[in-house]
């Protein structure tokens, strides 16, 4: 029990130096109810392990009350590092990030292996996670590793269902461990909720306390936070927003199921009606490219897209209440082209009393991912449970 206690509370500083980035131990001692004399222990303990560091407050006392000078403790960000993996849509994406939630180290890769192709896509991000360890500092701990990728992952590290990679029943978590020979933490995540770590993670909390974070690409997940809390729903699956229904026929007929939030507003329902409209479907980045020299097609596909876009996202405020919608991954750059028909979309479909929710794009690029995913590690330190952030873990 007192080893117990110990952890908890060395927790409990840990957290409040990422949330605050600095303090002292008087007020760490009033934050946290406990006495100073064993703030003063159990910082001690902290700051041989090179957990923390600390430095003199000159000329007045740190939170500018009267009296002596005192020390500031901070974390120290070269003591960890957490690394997220990320199998995406065309690409591959390693981070390393340090104990102040920063990125480190990073690389994005494009990666188009044939569909179902498990061994290539587990040897290629296996390199590149070898790649980027070997190029931290050795002093610096790796805390874990998560694989992130877009699909449905069960809590053994299985991905069940992931289409856009033709993967079925795949054990994600027990290949990448045995390709490289890993024998620290090792978990997975969905993209979708990876992506709602990378924003629900920070210093800042409080912003996304009850949100919905939206990720658009190939299909379109969620990841919905209340009350703080990342949601995951009994079996760990919460979030499959794209499955929806919305109607009887969307825009891509190679959509699983037709009709849903998805087949109106991933990648390739928003292609297909460029194509409808008698665009030259590209990629993504094509598609906008026209919208910004606003080619008719374009415009048209845009205006529809907003539309269901709205409707969508109408029906899952009126079911969640979030106070604010994040959208992430390539197709939210287009929210940029349709804001306004989007916003008029969503009232549209809104029954009172709901108010409109902030709707914002994420300023994280095609790394967010991986960025999530080694944030759910990071917070998993910074917890006193570890079993409310992890599922199983495999060693």
């Amino acid at each position: 029990m007192p080893r117990a206690v110990r952890h908890i509370n060395e927790t409990r500083i840990l957290d409040s130096l990422y949330r605050h980035g600095s303090s002292t131990r008087a007020d760490l001692a009033r934050e946290l109810g406990l006495m100073r004399s064993t703030v003063g222990n159990l910082v001690a303990g902290l700051i041989e392990r090179s957990m923390l560091l600390e430095t003199e407050v000159a000329g007045a006392a740190p939170t500018g009350r009267a009296g002596r000078p005192g020390q500031w403790l901070l974390l120290h960000a070269g003591h960890s590092a957490f690394i997220g993996a990320d199998i995406g849509v065309g690409h591959l994406s390693v981070v390393a990030v340090d104990l102040l939630g920063h990125v480190i180290k990073s690389r994005t890769v494009a990666h188009e292996p044939a569909g179902g192709d498990i061994d290539t896509t587990i040897g290629a991000i296996a390199g590149l996670v070898r790649a980027l360890v070997k190029q931290l500092p050795a002093e610096q701990q790796v805390q874990g590793l998560c694989v992130v990728v877009p699909g449905l992952v069960d809590r053994e590290g299985v991905v069940l269902r992931a289409p856009v990679l033709g993967w079925n029943a795949v054990p994600v978590q027990k290949l990448l461990a045995a390709r490289l020979k890993w024998t620290g933490k090792l978990t997975s995540e969905n993209d979708a909720n990876a992506f709602a770590a990378a924003g629900l993670y920070n210093r800042s909390p409080a912003a996304s306390a009850d949100a919905l974070f939206v990720y658009l690409d190939a299909g379109v997940g969620g990841g919905m936070v209340s009350q703080g809390q990342l949601l995951r729903g009994r079996h760990g699956y919460a979030g499959e927003i794209g499955h929806i229904h919305l109607g009887e026929h969307g825009f891509d007929p190679k959509t699983a199921v037709q009709g849903s939030f998805e087949s109106y507003v991933a990648r390739d329902a928003v292609l297909a009606r460029y194509r409808h409209h008698g665009g030259a479907a590209g990629g993504i980045d094509a598609f906008v490219a026209a919208l910004s020299a606003q080619q008719p097609a374009a415009l048209r596909t845009i205006s529809e897209w907003a539309w269901w876009l709205g409707r969508g996202l109408a029906s899952l405020i009126s079911t969640l209440d979030p106070g604010r919608i994040v959208l992430g991954g390539p197709v939210a750059a287009l929210y940029a082209f349709a804001e306004r028909e989007t916003l008029a979309s969503v009232e549209k479909h809104l029954v009172m009393p709901f108010a409109l929710p902030i709707i914002e794009v994420s300023p994280l690029g095609p790394d967010a991912c991986a960025i999530g995913g080694a944030m759910v590690l990071h917070h998993a330190l910074l917890s006193i449970d570890e079993r409310l952030v992890y599922g199983a873990e495999s060693t």
